[in-house]
């Protein structure tokens, strides 16, 4: 029997490279539409104050063409993203940059969580703002 499945497993894996479509590319794409109700697929990052009292706003949608946008959107999907507080204050200070993180899922909700310069926000807030900064700079026109 272990054989046979062998064989079947060869077989398929031949016909997939026959047919151009790789295992990964089958492997990958089940668990992606299983869990695709929750899935990210805006982020924006609200970036204000500082010295010169900067106003800024970086947005990065599913429709965005960049190397690190599916990475964003897997790591704003992630339970660890979603399990975050609302808040993160870093406490007293001055010339700090607030950041407001607005993550919209497919299933319509939208998560919200705040946090400032020098705030002991967990790791994974700090890269969903970074990637959608660093994406949303490199789109820029340059002027």
């Amino acid at each position: 029997m272990p054989a046979m499945l062998r064989a079947i497993g060869r077989i398929i894996t031949a016909f997939a490279l026959l047919t151009g479509v790789g295992a990964a590319t089958l492997a990958a794409a089940a668990p992606a539409r299983a869990a695709a109700w929750n899935d990210a697929y805006q982020v924006t990052v609200a970036r204000t104050g500082g010295f010169a009292g900067v106003n800024e706003r970086y947005a990065v949608s599913a429709g965005t063409v960049h190397i690190y946008t599916a990475d964003l959107l897997a790591t704003a999907s992630t339970r660890e993203f979603r399990r975050l507080s609302a808040a993160y204050p870093a406490g007293p200070g001055a010339d700090r940059f607030h950041y407001t993180v607005a993550v919209t899922y497919r299933n319509g909700v939208t998560k919200t969580v705040s946090t400032e310069d020098g705030a002991p926000a967990p790791e994974v807030l700090w890269q969903v703002v970074d990637m959608t900064m660093q994406i949303s700079r490199d789109l820029a026109p340059v002027s």
